[in-house]
């Protein structure tokens, strides 16, 4: 087991968060592949957006470190064996990547990055082709999470009431805390989880000590893991199909209202002829709104999808409803529900996972991708979480507790061609995008079956 008090109290030099280009999320492939096959050439741009903007990363996060983090992975390159591992991929089928896009990604280099402060948060941006930058995402996420609990454990272990001993207690509780999760579930073994705590977690060997526990204490209640390092160097499953950015990007490029609307149809249409594979044929309908997504789907496709694809991921609005209204979508297209999948993994806990299987288990397929609170649980962990946090000598405005939760940040396209691109969400609280943008989408997608939720994570 990791000594991880040890490895706060005398860190390696250098500390590098990626140490590998498999270390993201296995949908940058599946995606990275749709994207060299369609649109290679097109440019964009992901910006690193905190959606907790009272978190002061910058205050938080040394400069001078982050640059370092991020100019080490431009070193990175793909090697033989990540290669090796990704063209011998059978999970989803055989040879599901092309010798073209392995190829590609045989001499891939991330795309330069711009880095700005603006008070006590930082701006970063990340432009090139799409099918080089998209990699950044996670990685970007990735790196700031990290760096951002590094400081603060570094403030913990300089801290003369807390120090070791508290460094202690707070990795003791969490452990204690992930443990007895873990066994709620196990309790219930009808429940399949898969690990989506990548982007935000704790650490990266957290992430690596939480899907070790889950192996040992719910089994086969783990399918896989979104990580693909992960993945590979633990014979997991690697999990993961697409996001927001496709029909973002496809959006953004599109000139009229109409082709607005229908690009998140050409997404569709376009990855199912791609990946025949039916375990890829995973909906995500909320980007735009889930309500108008079903609405405003052609006969002929609503017919092939809710015969022909696998499922659907929930990832914003109640998950609860949007479960309904896939279940209420499949009947009236004469589909047995529980011939189907439903993937939910909006800001997922074990009471989140517990309330959704009461409500909708045994009538659909139910696995779930569960993230940030099971990579990173932190929270009522510290010894004086009630008391401000002290960090680099500086007393903040903000307790322990608040600052050891997870947070919400997320590396959003931004641009495509030099064109604005948005996300609306069923939760209006997670759109992203220039405000006359969003108003203007708005105007094309209508806001039916949005709502306002916090944002967790």
């Amino acid at each position: 087991m990791t000594d991880f008090i040890q490895r706060v109290l005398r860190p390696e030099r250098p500390d590098w968060i990626i140490r590998s280009l498999l270390d993201v999320d296995f949908y940058k492939f599946t995606m990275g592949y749709f994207i060299h096959r369609f649109f290679p050439e097109v440019q964009v741009t992901f910006r690193f957006i905190n959606r907790h903007p009272h978190i002061p990363v910058a205050e938080l996060v040394d400069e001078d470190e982050l640059r370092a983090q991020l100019d080490h992975v431009r070193t990175l390159r793909f090697r033989r064996t990540d290669i090796y591992y990704l063209r011998g991929m059978d999970v989803y089928g055989e040879a599901m990547f092309s010798r073209e896009y392995l190829d590609f990604l045989a001499g891939l280099k991330l795309p330069p990055y711009t880095l700005d402060r603006r008070g006590d948060q930082y701006e970063i941006q990340f432009t090139g082709t799409w099918a080089e930058v998209t990699f950044w995402e996670t990685i970007a996420m990735a790196i700031v999470n990290e760096l951002v609990y590094r400081t603060l454990l570094q403030g913990m272990a300089e801290d003369r009431s807390t120090g070791e001993s508290g460094l202690q207690i707070l990795y003791a509780r969490a452990t204690d805390k992930l443990y007895h999760k873990l066994q709620r579930l196990a309790e219930n073994p009808s429940i399949h989880f898969a690990d989506f705590g990548k982007r935000r977690r704790h650490s990266f060997l957290w992430q690596q000590f939480a899907i070790e526990m889950a192996e040992e204490v719910v089994g086969q209640g783990l399918t896989g893991v979104s990580n693909t390092w992960m993945a590979f160097n633990k014979d997991l499953v690697p999990i993961g199909t697409n996001a927001h950015e496709l029909p973002m990007v496809l959006t953004a490029l599109a000139d009229t209202n109409n082709a607005k609307r229908d690009a998140q149809y050409m997404v569709l249409e376009a990855w199912g002829n791609l990946f025949p594979q039916n375990a890829l044929r995973i909906m995500l309908p909320d980007t735009y709104g889930t309500e108008q997504f079903f609405s405003g789907m052609s006969e002929d496709m609503a017919h092939e999808v809710s015969h022909a694809w696998r499922g659907l991921r929930g990832d914003s609005g109640d998950l609860v409803v949007e479960g309904e209204r896939y279940i209420k979508w499949l009947t009236q297209h004469g589909v047995d529900p529980k011939e189907k999948l439903y993937i939910p993994s909006d800001g997922l806990d074990v009471e989140g996972i517990l309330k959704l299987n009461q409500a909708l288990g045994g009538r659909v397929q139910l696995a779930y991708g569960w993230g940030t609170k099971f990579t990173n649980d932190f929270e009522s962990c510290h010894p004086h979480g009630n008391e401000p946090a002290v960090v680099n000598g500086k007393k903040l405005h903000l307790t322990w507790d608040q600052l050891l939760r997870g947070h919400s940040f997320v590396c959003k396209v931004a641009s495509a061609d030099d064109k604005p691109a948005v996300k609306l969400s069923n939760n209006v609280n997670k759109a992203t995008g220039p405000v006359a943008e969003i108003d203007r989408y708005l105007r094309v997608f209508g806001e039916k079956g949005r709502l306002q939720q916090r944002v967790e994570v």
